[in-house]
């Protein structure tokens, strides 16, 4: 029995590391050729889009991680169904359980990689690669930069101070804009609650706007919508504004913490801090939808059918949970529900194929 968990984990890594690397040069390839106008500008430019895909390395790997798992224990269940092992483990009394054991213990090992991999790495890689994007490349303005928590930028005379902007819907929440004189006092001031972009401007709500002179406020005024208290675009703020996939699972949660401290609403962001532990489970589902699929295909002309129908059903599932999470992302299902409901769902249906198998 060792002998064959030993048979199946070595081949089932060769076969994993080809359908990664053969994954990743197709993500790569997307990349390079959606981004190609600006990496072939100059030599410059293509240098430093090298290192933008060579950092962009450890998300696609995590993110095809799943569905190469899947592929390839397909392929390896195919082969040994072609070449006859197949009918040899079953002569031998070992029931489907025990060889999926080996199987499900390298797909824990797999779960802790992947989680590993989303904590350590891919935050700092993918923060690296989109400032070497923004910055770098496409030169877009740094004169924002992030402080106390809070967004700074200055243009001219006027420093804008944002206490929260919410890159998945592109809203300010909290605004102060000092325009100061020549001798850098304050000139006015404007505050504004929340701020949507719309039609390529900002409109603000609740807003005041102060004039002052040498001995105090000369002037105050109120509006229940105002446009033009700023120019920048969403894009300038999220140069400096992680994104949840930037941030590991201990950084997103002290972040979430800091918005409901400053009473913002966090539920978009729960949804992101609940997938970063619900997609690594994914690897041990597969699991269960390989073999559920698999081995329901005996016959040799059966093997591309078989393959077909189980890389459907992981991508199906990488459907599925996309959109789960956009429903979480809506409001429409509790975050937690959103970040682990395709997880519950796929392995009731991978138990159920289990079990309904003939052996």
């Amino acid at each position: 029995m060792k002998r064959l968990n030993k048979y199946l984990i070595w081949n089932l890594v060769k076969i994993l590391f080809i359908t990664e690397l053969a994954g990743i040069v197709i993500f790569i390839n997307i990349e390079f050729f959606e981004h190609t106008d600006i990496f072939t500008a100059n030599f410059r430019n293509f240098l430093l889009g090298i290192s933008y895909l060579f950092l962009r390395l450890p998300f696609y790997l995590n993110l095809i991680l799943p569905l190469s798992f899947l592929i390839s224990m397909l392929i390896l269940l195919m082969l040994m169904i072609r070449g006859n092992e197949m009918i040899i483990v079953r002569t031998s009394g070992i029931s489907t359980i025990s060889l999926m054991k080996p199987l499900v213990l390298f797909s824990m090992i797999l779960i802790i990689f992947s989680f590993i991999l989303s904590e350590l790495v891919i935050p700092a890689t993918t923060s690296a690669s989109e400032y070497i994007y923004r910055i770098k490349i496409k030169k877009e303005e740094s004169y924002v930069f992030f402080k106390n928590d809070r967004i700074w930028f200055k243009r001219d005379n006027v420093i804008s101070n944002i206490d929260f902007f919410d890159n998945k819907t592109d809203t300010i929440k909290g605004i102060t804009v000092l325009e100061l004189s020549k001798d850098y006092s304050i000139k006015k001031r404007i505050d504004a609650k929340e701020g949507i972009w719309k039609d390529g401007s900002w409109i603000f709500s609740d807003v005041s706007e102060r004039t002052f002179g040498k001995n105090g406020i000369i002037s105050k005024k109120t509006y229940p919508h105002l446009k033009g208290i700023i120019q920048e675009p969403p894009t300038v703020f999220k140069v400096i504004e992680k994104n949840p996939e930037e941030m590991g699972y201990r950084e997103l949660s002290r972040y979430i913490k800091r918005l409901r401290l400053d009473g913002h609403n966090v539920r978009r962001y729960l949804v992101d801090l609940y997938n970063k532990i619900s997609f690594p489970f994914i690897n041990f589902i597969m699991v269960l939808a390989a073999f559920s699929v698999g081995l329901r295909y005996s016959k040799t002309k059966h093997i591309s059918k078989g393959i077909f129908s189980g890389m459907s059903l992981g991508i199906f599932y990488w459907f599925f949970h996309s959109v789960s999470l956009s429903l979480g992302y809506s409001e429409i299902f509790p975050p937690l529900f959103a970040a682990w409901f395709s997880n519950f769902m796929f392995f009731s249906f991978g138990v159920i194929g289990i079990v309904t198998l003939r052996t």
